[in-house]
């Protein structure tokens, strides 16, 4: 189930952003199990276990951004494939949180998604191809102490809504994954935090962490053909925090 078709003589090529971080390594190991060619894109250029090729990738620049697009499909033919994992969090209460900080959230996770995206779409606009956004619960519903992250995947939610509609005709499926916390050096700071730790627990129904292999898996399933008609879509991979 989730399996890709391969165009023939070639294998389908998926270019991950944030690749080296906790979700971006499963995620480079899911799709290179089921046949991708994977290059990974970081800011440290790292490769992790499943990547074929990594390269060096700014966020905060779009010249950074295309070129990661270019060098993908100079190297390997084509991007069918874009997985836009790559993110960071500023946590803390609204009214004491820098401008300099809100505004370096938005611009790695919000503007970065867009750059991306926008470079992915010369790249995939004459034979279609697929993007699969990270984005979280926190935008879907309100978490305190988390308002910069919150509203910046709410937004990527909504673009990915926007950028569905708008390539639709150029085949290119735009799709989400929106899990609960996940461990990985992002949530290191709270992961060894008991009361926060219970506290957060006693909000998912199914009463655990989502791991980086089912969010890995959740992207994969969206990319797949099995998948073929679904757009614009949020899959939320969060225990059911979003449903209550």
């Amino acid at each position: 189930m989730g399996e890709q078709v391969e165009a023939p003589g070639r294998a389908l090529v998926a270019l991950v952003t944030g690749a080296t971080g906790g979700i971006g390594a499963h995620l480079c190991a899911e799709l290179a199990a089921h046949g991708y060619t994977v290059v990974a894109a970081d800011l440290d250029g790292e490769r992790p276990p499943g990547a074929r090729h990594s390269v060096m990738l700014d966020l905060r620049s779009g010249e950074s951004c295309r070129a990661a697009v270019e060098e993908t499909v100079e190297g390997f033919g084509s991007l069918d494939l874009l997985v836009n994992n790559a993110g960071v969090n500023a946590r803390g209460r609204t009214e004491d949180m820098p401008e300099e900080v809100w505004g370096g959230v938005v611009d790695v996770n919000l503007n970065g998604t867009f750059r991306m995206s926008q470079a992915a779409y010369r790249a995939m606009a004459r034979r279609g191809g697929s993007i699969v956004n990270l984005a979280s619960t926190g935008g879907l519903v309100a978490i305190g102490g988390s308002a910069i992250y919150g509203v910046t995947k709410a937004a990527i939610i909504h673009l990915t809504k926007v950028l569905a509609v708008e390539w639709a005709a150029v085949d290119i499926r735009v799709n989400a994954v929106a899990p609960t916390i996940v461990p990985s050096p992002m949530t290191a700071d709270v992961l060894d935090d008991a009361e926060y730790m219970a506290a957060k627990l006693a909000t998912i129904p199914l009463g655990r962490a989502v791991s980086p292999r089912e969010v890995a898996a959740a992207v994969r399933w969206l990319a797949s053909t099995d998948a073929a008609m679904v757009t614009g879509h949020t899959i939320a991979v969060d225990g059911g925090v979003s449903v209550l």
